[in-house]
């Protein structure tokens, strides 16, 4: 087992000193060299071959046991504030719908038609007290009844109204965020992300505006680009004038969760602290750093001492294409915005430039995984991770 693994730059400890109301006090202490050799040769072992990411059975296998079986980001509570609003969103390749009924209460649908399979809402927007089927104009309420059917005199008497509702799923919220589960299989929300709520719970989430929105299609297998948010190693290579100017050279580290989360505490130098000044409520070290935080499977939230959060999503359109959905959020908007959307953007492409590599480059005969360094400890979670919710007898290799 590699989880409450500590990675730093000196070695790994066991629990991270993140502040005492995040994580128990247990005592740190530093590993030896062999530690690290050991610790390196488990990561190695999780590490995922080419296949997984080229491999349109493996695309297949994660959409139908790993998404369905895991809490995904769908919304925000501010999209869907009154009465009618909805938004229309995937879940891997499940069609979902999120809508505040007449009552204000908040419900998760497939979105699939019961009559043909028809996807009943697109987009976001308002549809007042219900949705109509653009296919034969079967009608439901906003709490999912299905309420007319037209020319229902051509159908049998068996047709019973009440048996064809839309398909309630099951929907939780955190802070400002709307989570639905596929197949109600995953613990209660707020134990599937660990740390994060106690670590995050001085930034004020709820109160934050949202600032920026950046949406992009990339050529890319979701695997690698949520690999690429989990891999510390690279930070000073591909973002050397964007992220790593702020930082406190390679004193990165890596807090390796029980399953579905994981934490990278990003000290910041003195540049960094006076671009983020730090909100009064925050601890010591949350004060003086930047976090990566990754939830399982598709999530990362990056938040800093000011207070403000950014999201990424990575949503999988096919086994070599993904929508990368990145959305900000402050405590002070206002002009800075423009500088942020295009740092944002900066940084965004960075990535995106050597993941196209990365995705040419595992389809070659000649590779395979190589070494681990201790900074990739969060990515071979991530791995063990989906390997445990994908079927044992699919083929990886």
């Amino acid at each position: 087992m590699i989880d409450h693994l500590f990675a730093s730059e000196g070695g790994l400890e066991r629990q991270p000193p993140i502040d005492p109301t995040i994580a128990s006090a247990s005592t740190s202490y530093r590993q030896s060299a062999s530690r690290i050799d050991s610790f390196a040769v488990a990561l190695e072992r999780l590490l995922l071959p080419s296949k997984a990411y080229t491999s349109q059975d493996v695309f297949e296998a994660e959409m139908r046991d790993v998404f369905p079986s895991s809490w995904v980001l769908v919304a925000e509570l501010d999209e869907i504030a009154t009465p009618g609003a909805f938004v229309a969103t995937m879940i891997g390749q499940e069609p979902v719908l999120i809508v505040r009924d007449n009552t204000g209460s908040l419900n998760a649908f497939a979105n699939v038609c019961p009559h043909r399979g028809t996807t009943i809402a697109a987009g976001m927007g308002n549809c007042g007290t219900g949705f109509e089927c653009p296919y034969h104009g079967w009608t439901f309420s906003t709490d999912g009844a299905l309420v007319s059917i037209p020319n229902r005199k051509g159908f049998s008497n068996q047709v019973r109204q009440d048996q064809l509702s839309l398909r309630s799923l099951r929907l939780e919220t955190w802070e400002r965020f709307i989570f639905v589960n596929i197949d109600e299989s995953a613990p209660a929300l707020n134990s599937y992300l660990e740390a994060i709520p106690a670590l995050l719970a001085q930034h004020a989430i709820s109160d934050l505006s949202a600032t920026v929105h950046i949406d992009d299609i990339v050529d890319v297998n979701w695997k690698l680009l949520v690999d690429n948010a989990l891999d510390d190693y690279h930070l000073p290579v591909v973002h050397t004038h964007s992220l790593q100017p702020t930082l406190e050279g390679m004193k990165l580290r890596e807090y390796i969760g029980n399953r579905y989360a994981s934490i990278l505490c990003m000290p910041l130098n003195e540049s960094g602290q006076l671009q983020y000044p730090p909100r009064a409520e925050l601890g010591e070290e949350q004060a003086l750093s930047a976090y990566a935080i990754d939830v399982f499977p598709n999530l990362t939230i990056i938040a800093m001492p000011d207070g403000g959060i950014s999201t990424l999503r990575f949503d999988p359109i096919s086994v070599s294409q993904t929508a990368v959905q990145f959305r900000s959020y402050s405590h002070s908007p206002g002009e800075p915005e423009l500088d942020e959307e295009r740092f944002a953007s900066e940084v965004l492409n960075e990535d995106y430039n050597v993941m196209y590599r990365v995705q040419q480059g595992i389809r070659s005969r000649y590779f395979k995984p190589g070494p681990a360094h201790y900074l990739e400890g969060r990515v071979a979670t991530f791995h063990a991770t989906l390997l445990d919710l994908l079927d044992e007898e699919l083929e990886l290799s």
